[in-house]
């Protein structure tokens, strides 16, 4: 008897199976949905040079713009199907967990706890965390931070206020929405430093030169990736797939040529040997 229930338990559970997936299946996915629509939508910033900004001509430009209309460009086959939304960094989740995006890409690190909330690609280009401050300022150094006195400027974000109460916890602190916000606060003495990317306080330091980086980092190098919503498998399988070929196959070279427009070198090959080959043919043609 007891045999008897066992068997027919496991072909209950069983039978499920197929009703479930089927089931799951039937919803469909975001890929239908940007497939049908024939362009995709793609959350980014517009204060977040050089990743995505407003340039002097009115129009949005910046890495993460050129990377997106790539991927467009490799899902349909051609360009101009994309429309970005402009949105602030708060607004990130619910965008695309509601399908109001269907991506963002807005120079974001994968940390702590935003896997629960999002799910993301592997990581697009590589970043950090590290403060930025005017020359003369004396915040040479993370700990320089630490004082009365001094004012550290954040993103809406729980990872940097977590990082400032923890580092800065002498220091007062201010809150702006957007990169561009921290950036100008500093340079007009609202802020004594600012927490920022790596990439986006080099390009900064690169544009003004009574500004600096810290000498060391707040956090270690971390990963920016692409996020679209939970539980969509098939859509984040085909980003997923579009960003390895970036970092590392058949769309490298635009993707080459996109990096080292914004940030002026070539981006590193996740295959090392290639790496090895074109140091190589750099080396032979000097």
């Amino acid at each position: 008897m007891k045999f008897v229930r066992l068997f027919l338990m496991f072909a209950i559970l069983f039978a499920a199976v197929p009703i479930s997936a089927s089931t799951v299946r039937a919803e469909g996915s975001q890929l239908d949905t940007v497939l049908e629509r024939g362009k995709v939508i793609v959350g980014v910033s517009s204060e977040a040079p050089p990743f995505g900004f407003i340039d002097e001509s009115g129009e949005l430009v910046g890495f993460d713009i050129d990377i997106a209309k790539l991927i467009a460009k490799a899902i349909f086959g051609e360009e101009g199907r994309i429309e970005f939304l402009k949105q602030g960094f708060a607004a990130r989740w619910a965008n695309a967990n509601s399908g109001k995006i269907d991506f963002g890409i807005q120079i974001t690190t994968i940390h702590s706890q935003r896997p629960t909330k999002v799910a993301f690609t592997r990581s697009y280009v590589d970043s950090g965390i590290l403060l930025v401050s005017k020359k003369g300022s004396g915040i040479d150094r993370i700990a320089d931070a630490n004082k009365d006195g001094v004012t550290v400027a954040n993103l809406t974000v729980p990872a940097q206020e977590e990082r400032a109460k923890r580092l800065f916890p002498n220091a007062e602190l201010t809150v702006f929405d957007s990169t561009a916000a921290q950036f100008n606060a500093v340079r007009t003495g609202r802020a004594t430093a600012a927490q920022l990317d790596e990439p986006v306080a080099r390009w900064y330091v690169s544009q003004h030169d009574d500004v600096q980086v810290t000498e060391d980092w707040i956090t270690p190098p971390t990963n920016n990736a692409i996020f679209t919503k939970l539980g969509d498998f098939e859509w984040w399988l085909v980003l997923d797939t579009y960003v390895g070929e970036l970092r590392g196959g058949s769309l490298y070279p635009q993707y080459a040529e996109i990096y080292e427009k914004w940030f002026g070198s070539r981006p590193p090959h996740t295959k090392f040997w290639i790496e090895e080959q074109l140091r190589a043919k750099e080396e032979a043609g000097n």
